[in-house]
C-alpha cells in the first residue's frame, strides 16, 4: 500500500486483541498467510456484537465498546484514534 508503518499500528493490534477478548475468536481466521493479510488490509471483520452473541450466547456487548473496536482497526490510519491522549 506505499505507507509507512507509525504508531496507528499500534492501535490497530489493540484493537485486534480486544475483539479476541470480547469475543473469544480472532477477527479473521485462514490457514492461507496471504488471504490473512489481505484480510487484514481490506476486509472488515464481523460487528462485535453479532459475533459476540453468537458466540457467547445472549450476552451482550455494549455498543459503546464495539465502537471503540471498530474504530481501532479501521482499514485506514487516519480514520483510527490518532493518540491515546484524552481531548
Amino acid at each position: 500500500m506505499n505507507r509507512s508503518i507509525d504508531y496507528r499500528t499500534d492501535f490497530y493490534s489493540l484493537g485486534v486483541t480486544f475483539y479476541e477478548l470480547l469475543t473469544g475468536k480472532l477477527p479473521f481466521e485462514s490457514q492461507d498467510a496471504m488471504e490473512l493479510v489481505h484480510c487484514h488490509l481490506a476486509k472488515m471483520p464481523c460487528l462485535i456484537g453479532n459475533r459476540g452473541q453468537e458466540i457467547r450466547g445472549k450476552q451482550e456487548i455494549p455498543q459503546v465498546l464495539s465502537d471503540i473496536v471498530m474504530k481501532l482497526m479501521a482499514k485506514n490510519a487516519e480514520d483510527r484514534y490518532q493518540s491515546a491522549r484524552q481531548n
